[in-house]
């Protein structure tokens, strides 16, 4: 047996019994399926004091032959990627954010290519 095709309006149906904190889950069309993507009003960490502005999270695949319970899967990881996200914004080292998801790949490898490596001695 087959997973049946869901539409548009019967996942966004899915989404909005999700609830979680003020964040809003999102559905985009992306031609074979969907992107799902939750936003949240925050201020900017990189500007102290500044107002609260639209953030949004990585963006989710869902395909509408997915099951009710892959959608609600799908977006609980949204929800843990994204609060793993927040946390390294807010989570301060000699008061720099040392765990930052906003760091370069290419300047994480040069760290890598240095061998800082913190062993037992």
């Amino acid at each position: 047996m087959t997973q049946p095709k869901l539409t548009r309006q019967q996942i966004e149906g899915i989404l909005s019994d999700l609830k979680f904190m003020d964040r809003t889950f999102r559905l985009l069309d992306k031609g074979d399926g969907y992107l799902l993507q939750m936003q949240y009003y925050e201020p900017d960490v990189t500007k102290p004091g500044s107002e609260p502005v639209l953030q949004g999270t990585r963006k989710w695949y869902i395909s509408p032959y997915m099951t009710i319970s892959e959608i609600v899967e799908t977006a609980w990881a949204c929800v843990c990627r994204s609060q793993l996200h927040v946390a390294s914004e807010h989570f301060m080292y000699k008061g720099r954010r040392a765990y930052s998801q906003h760091f370069d790949i290419e300047g994480r490898l040069q760290l890598c290519n240095q061998e800082w490596y913190d062993t037992r001695k």
